[in-house]
């Protein structure tokens, strides 16, 4: 009964040793790189100058994301000149970025939406 259960022991280490065997494939790795946006976008009223904010995004292709984010902007309305956290949905093709920023206002609970594009730059790839 010994031996039978040195064999099992053994088989079980054989097969777990081709199990670890290296795929010469490469896989896909994570990537962390710093980007940054600017654009304007234009509502009812108002416009603002957008800066980009942290955005959580999607890889679509090699050229296009989309994604939701958090643009810090100055908001201009009536002539009064201002700041106010807007979010947006975005999709960014190469460098170019669409954004429709939604801004809140007075009274609370109101919001305001506006359309806009912008220039999307990042640390040169090595």
């Amino acid at each position: 009964m010994k031996i039978f259960y040195c064999f099992l022991l053994g088989l079980l280490f054989s097969t777990t040793g081709f199990a670890q065997e290296k795929n010469n494939e490469q896989q896909p790795k994570m990537k962390l790189s710093f980007e940054g946006m600017i654009g304007a976008s234009f509502g009812k009223n108002f416009y603002t100058i957008n800066l980009g904010g942290p955005t959580l995004m999607l890889g679509v292709s090699k050229d296009m994301k989309i994604g939701i984010g958090a643009v810090p902007s100055l908001y201009a309305e009536g002539g009064k000149l201002g700041t106010r956290l807007g979010y947006t949905p975005r999709v960014d093709y190469k460098n170019i970025v669409f954004m429709t920023p939604f801004f809140p206002v007075q009274p609370f609970g109101k919001w305001v939406g506006s359309v806009g594009i912008g220039y999307k730059f990042q640390k040169a790839k090595k």
